[in-house]
Order: C-alpha cells, then structure tokens, then sequence
C-alpha cells in the first residue's frame, strides 16, 4: 500500500496516510479535526535502480551538493 500526504480543508493540517490505492480523497478523514475534506498532494519520492550508478546526494544545507543550478526540488539535484 503506498503512503499518500493530504491537507485539510477544513484545519489546513497537512498529513500523511498510507492508504490502499482504491482510497478516495473525498472518504478520507483528517486526524487532526475529523473532517473530510482532504486533498492528496503531489509528494517527491526517490528510487534506485539495482546496478545503476550511486544516486545524487540531497540537497540542502547539510551539504548535500551545495549550491545547484536551478535550485533544489522535486528530487533533482542541479538539473
């Protein structure tokens, strides 16, 4: 079952679930308020290939790879 991130309408509560992928927005409860108003978010996930090359290293002030051309976001590093 995957992990889907919401927002209330109702409080603005952002929250994560992991729900089955038959789940509907529209049914699903905010645990914060109990509302049903939540709204799935795009989320940024990563993934590795078996044998392919060492992934990019994240981005941030931790180090990561510094400063970037373009900036930081949606998983890519500098691209």
């Amino acid at each position: 079952m995957p992990l889907y991130e919401y927002t209330c309408g109702a409080c603005r509560e952002g929250f994560t679930l992991l729900q089955s992928i038959h789940a509907r927005p529209e049914e699903t409860l905010c645990p914060a308020c109990g509302a049903r108003e939540a709204t799935r978010r795009m989320s940024v996930f990563a993934a590795a290939v078996a044998g392919g090359p060492e992934p990019a290293p994240a981005c941030g002030p931790q180090g990561g790879c510094g400063t970037p051309v373009g900036g930081c976001g949606a998983g890519m590093c500098g691209l």
